[in-house]
């Protein structure tokens, strides 16, 4: 028998708000520019008569939507308005499920819970808005955690403190040092640029004011980001069972993941070069349809036993360099070409328009910086087979994703150009339950052979 029937959170409503905001704000603006007050007040007054009729149609659904939850453990979902429509989830289908809290659910005691199906895209996963006990009560009968092995690294509270309080300090530097360009001499200033050393003194001579406040403004929205990052890592916890994996923290706003181990399709660990900088680095699970942005947990060099332990099947792609032979440069293709744009248009500005020079610097460093994240997927992505375990390393922008699959379920595509079938190469792309794809560029076909052989092979796991 299915238990009672509960209610949706009210802030199940707010996806309608938002989904709305564009029909309050477009009527007030045109009146703004026209600076009309009587038809300012005739705008509001429909806005009012709106947000009134969206707030009746919001009640109507929450009032039609239920869920229950029966003592197997099998979720059920309700409509009952002009015709009645259930639908019902096992946790047994499940591949994984989240739980957030941001900020403002927290202050209404809202949770966001997300359903991952086995085998469905993202787009078919069922989210509901739920109270904090109702929340906590569903994802302890679809995933019950038993007898969990805790562990708290500090990997990522650290990474990204280390990284917080750099990013503070060169924003402080650049501010100081946008304000000096903009006011330049008075007294009262003196004192607070004794400190600026030598290389601040030299991008004072050659950074323009309006380059400087822009660099400035970036730090400040990359500091903004780091801030973010590490409010997500406070409080971080990472267990596992027999046959579950998760984590759980955060400190404004709360998350909580539960994977299960047999449906997580790869494990993913992402180097850039903050990671290597600070030696601390990021692991990532794909089960399903559930790709987290956030990582499942964070470890640094020294902790490999850790990792072991949360994750045993996983494998490391050899630290070798790939076979460049006659490789496609399609790796250098999406930032070399906007980078040699930016780098004529810089040459230019030299002899026609100094002014620019430095500003057009910005954008030319930035695809610089992609056209060495291509260089090193030139070098580095590839495919092999390592202990029995499929692993493949990829290239994005400056991040490099070294992969372990763990799915049996896997699909593989070989697609050769003529040109590529001329020098025996191929892009393997891999399929994932949960329609997700990797695409690995530019692989010898004797590689690709392999792999097809090992996914062939009636004696693989």
């Amino acid at each position: 028998m299915p238990m009672t029937e509960k209610q949706l959170h009210p802030f199940a409503a707010l996806q309608i708000f938002r989904k709305t905001l564009v029909l309050y704000l477009v009527p007030l603006v045109n009146v703004l520019f026209e600076r009309n007050w009587e038809a300012l007040r005739a705008a509001l007054r429909q806005d009012i008569v709106l947000f009134l009729l969206v707030c009746g149609v919001s009640w109507v659904i929450l009032r039609a939507s239920s869920w229950s939850l029966d003592e197997n453990g099998t979720l059920c979902l309700h409509w009952k308005l002009l015709f009645r429509f259930d639908r019902t989830v096992r946790g047994a289908s499940l591949a994984a499920l989240t739980i957030e809290r941001p900020f403002y659910f927290r202050l209404a005691g809202a949770s966001r819970v997300t359903l991952y199906p086995m085998g469905e895209p993202k787009k078919r996963t069922l989210t509901l808005c739920l109270t904090k006990g109702d929340a906590a009560q569903l994802a302890d009968q679809l995933l019950p955690v038993e007898a969990p092995s805790l562990h708290r690294p500090k990997g990522g509270e650290r990474a990204a403190l280390g990284l917080l309080g750099a990013n503070g300090l060169s924003t402080l530097a650049l501010f100081l040092l946008a304000i000096r360009q903009s006011r330049q001499g008075p007294d009262r200033y003196e004192l607070a640029f004794a400190q600026i050393n030598f290389l601040a003194g030299l991008a004072a001579r050659w950074l323009p004011t309006g380059a400087a406040w822009l660099l400035a403004f970036a730090g400040f929205l990359l500091g903004l980001s780091l801030i973010r990052s590490f409010v997500q890592t406070v409080h971080y916890e990472v267990w596992h069972t027999a046959d579950q994996i998760g984590s759980s923290g955060g400190w404004l706003d709360r998350f909580e993941i539960r994977v299960k181990t047999a449906e997580i399709s790869y494990a993913d660990v992402r180097l850039s070069p903050f990671a290597r900088l600070l030696r601390r680095w990021p692991v990532f699970v794909t089960a399903g349809g559930c790709s987290p942005e956030l990582p499942l947990f964070v470890y640094r060099s020294g902790e490999e036993a850790l990792f072991r332990e949360l994750l045993p099947e996983f494998r490391m792609p050899p630290d070798l360099l790939a076979r460049t032979e006659q490789r496609s440069l399609i790796f250098f293709a999406p930032a070399g070409i906007p980078f040699a744009l930016c780098a004529l248009l810089t040459l230019i500005s030299v002899y026609t328009l100094p002014s620019l020079t430095v500003t057009l610097l910005f954008p030319t460093v930035f695809f610089a910086a992609g056209l060495a994240g291509g260089m090193m997927g030139y070098r580095r992505e590839g495919v092999w087979l390592r202990d029995g375990q499929l692993t493949l390393r990829r290239q994005r922008g400056i991040y490099l994703h070294s992969i372990c699959v763990f799915h049996p379920d896997l699909c593989l595509t070989a697609n050769q150009s003529p040109w590529a079938a001329n020098v025996d190469r191929t892009n393997l792309t891999f399929a994932f339950p949960g329609r997700v794809k990797l695409t690995v560029r530019s692989v010898p076909w004797r590689d690709a052979q392999k792999c097809f052989e090992f996914l062939e092979n009636p004696l693989r796991r």
